[in-house]
């Protein structure tokens, strides 16, 4: 059985007579009945009574006919579904993002996406690289923005692309004591005098932190957070010096802060991309949010930091 099939049967419904449905469908007469003799050979049951030179269903037809406008209907709510589907209409989308990439683009993106397509269904999740790959293999997230560097063997099932490298810097707030000194950059063992905030680093850059740290006694970060709000709050009241990305748009957890150059620590820098499932066809939404946060990393189409 097939909706073609279904098609006709309600054609030759609403128009009354073999001769006019042929034409609605734009079918030679014989080819009409031939479709409706298939569609009653397939169902096992006589659909129409063709003896009294009009049109009249069975009971079986009646039943036949009822089902079939509602799957016809069905069929088009489908098309128009898909339309919708295609133009963000309707939908959803699950987006993951690291500690930095949430402050400084997370949610720059979501602000825009919300904006371009307000019936979106969307949601957004903040955790470390490892959390955000668990959800995305049990298909709670349709893709994640993280820095990637403890990813660096080939993932299985995983598709990571490359984004554009941001720099790092540490930050203060505008009447930090260490902006009087007059030194610059500021000597890592001064920075540490006062309380030096981060997110959890990826395990090849904490290795590199403990390396350079010229006291015994503490690593260069004393406290760990992963809220960038939490970072800034203590920026701004407990003269905690924090580390983050200089983001590509305005908006961010930074905008308050003054960056704070520290010596052999000038030149750190993002390492974040953009991860799906390798084997998983994007939806018309995860398409869509890809393309913008390609656009908000590199608004002018550079590929630099690759």
């Amino acid at each position: 059985m097939q909706l073609r099939q279904l098609q006709h049967l309600v054609a030759l419904a609403d128009q009354g007579s073999f001769g006019r449905a042929a034409q609605a469908v734009h079918l030679s007469q014989p080819a009409l009945s031939r479709s409706i003799e298939n569609l009653e050979e397939n169902l096992q049951a006589r659909l129409v009574d063709r003896a009294y030179g009009s049109v009249r269903f069975t009971q079986a037809g009646e039943l036949v006919l009822a089902r079939a406008r509602e799957l016809l209907a069905d069929a088009q709510q489908i098309a128009r579904d898909v339309l919708q589907l295609e133009g963000l209409a309707i939908g959803s989308l699950a987006v993951g993002f690291g500690p930095f990439a949430a402050g400084t683009l997370g949610r720059a993106a979501l602000s825009l996406m919300v904006q371009r397509h307000p019936q979106l269904q969307m949601r957004m999740e903040v955790a470390d690289t490892a959390t955000l790959c668990e959800r995305l293999h049990r298909r709670e997230l349709d893709l994640f923005v993280a820095d990637t560097r403890d990813l660096t063997k080939q993932q299985p099932g995983l598709k990571l692309a490359r984004l554009p490298n941001l720099p790092v810097s540490f930050f203060v707030r505008t009447k930090h004591p260490l902006l009087k000194l007059k030194t610059r950059p500021v000597p890592l063992e001064k920075l540490m005098a006062h309380p030096v905030a981060g997110p959890r680093l990826p395990a090849e850059v904490a290795l590199q932190f403990d390396r350079v740290a010229p006291r015994g006694d503490r690593g260069v970060f004393n406290v760990s957070c992963d809220d960038a709000g939490t970072l800034r709050h203590l920026a701004l009241t407990a003269d905690a010096v924090i580390l983050a990305p200089v983001a590509p748009v305005a908006g961010h957890d930074t905008d308050t802060l003054v960056p704070l150059p520290v010596a052999g620590l000038e030149r750190m820098q993002t390492h974040y991309s953009l991860v799906t499932l390798a084997a998983r066809t994007p939806s018309p939404a995860a398409a869509a949010y890809t393309r913008l946060v390609t656009e908000l990393m590199d608004p002018l189409g550079h590929a630099g930091g690759r």
